[in-house]
């Protein structure tokens, strides 16, 4: 497989890219490249169509890259319209290894794990119908409750500039 390089104007975004990319996830990508480089370069097809690495060229953009590495894939219209879905839904299947991630993220810049990994604090997670949502779960909670553990929520946050670990903390486990 031979990385080439593109010109970020010769790139064409996928009209029908199923991902939606907001400023904030942009900017996380674009941190990431400043600080690491293209991990991951960008897939094309031999039109030069975008079939993974929206994100990236929206991050290079950002960063007023001038140019991109690149994968050119042959791949079926059919093909490169499923390989779009499955590199966009494939990560959704592997789990953290919550133990191990903890002890990384202890072991790495504060600043640079905020970037990464501090949710939307105002993010949905309780419901008027007094029910929290934890993954794909809705449990029973007071807004009394809610509030308290909201309050422990954002000062673990504070304290540890991630929400990795909050579990373990809430329920007295070790790392």
């Amino acid at each position: 497989m031979e990385i080439i390089y593109k010109k970020l104007s010769e790139l064409i975004e996928y009209k029908n890219n199923v991902r939606r990319n907001d400023p904030a996830n942009i900017a996380k990508v674009a941190d990431s490249i400043k600080r690491f480089g293209f991990l991951n370069p960008i897939t094309i097809d031999i039109n030069n169509v975008i079939i993974s690495g929206h994100t990236r060229l929206k991050a290079a953009k950002l960063l007023e890259m001038k140019e991109v590495p690149c994968i050119v894939s042959d791949l079926s219209e059919e093909d490169a319209k499923l390989a779009r879905i499955v590199d966009n839904k494939s990560h959704e299947y592997a789990t953290w290894d919550i133990n191990k991630l903890h002890k990384e993220l202890n072991a790495i810049n504060l600043d640079y794990k905020t970037v990464f990994f501090t949710p939307n604090r105002d993010r949905l997670f309780y419901k008027e119908n007094k029910l929290l949502i934890f993954g794909n779960n809705e449990l029973p909670i007071t807004e009394e409750e809610y509030a308290r553990l909201k309050s422990i929520y954002d000062s673990y946050i504070d304290n540890n500039k991630t929400y990795f670990g909050f579990v373990m903390y809430l329920t007295g486990g070790g790392e």
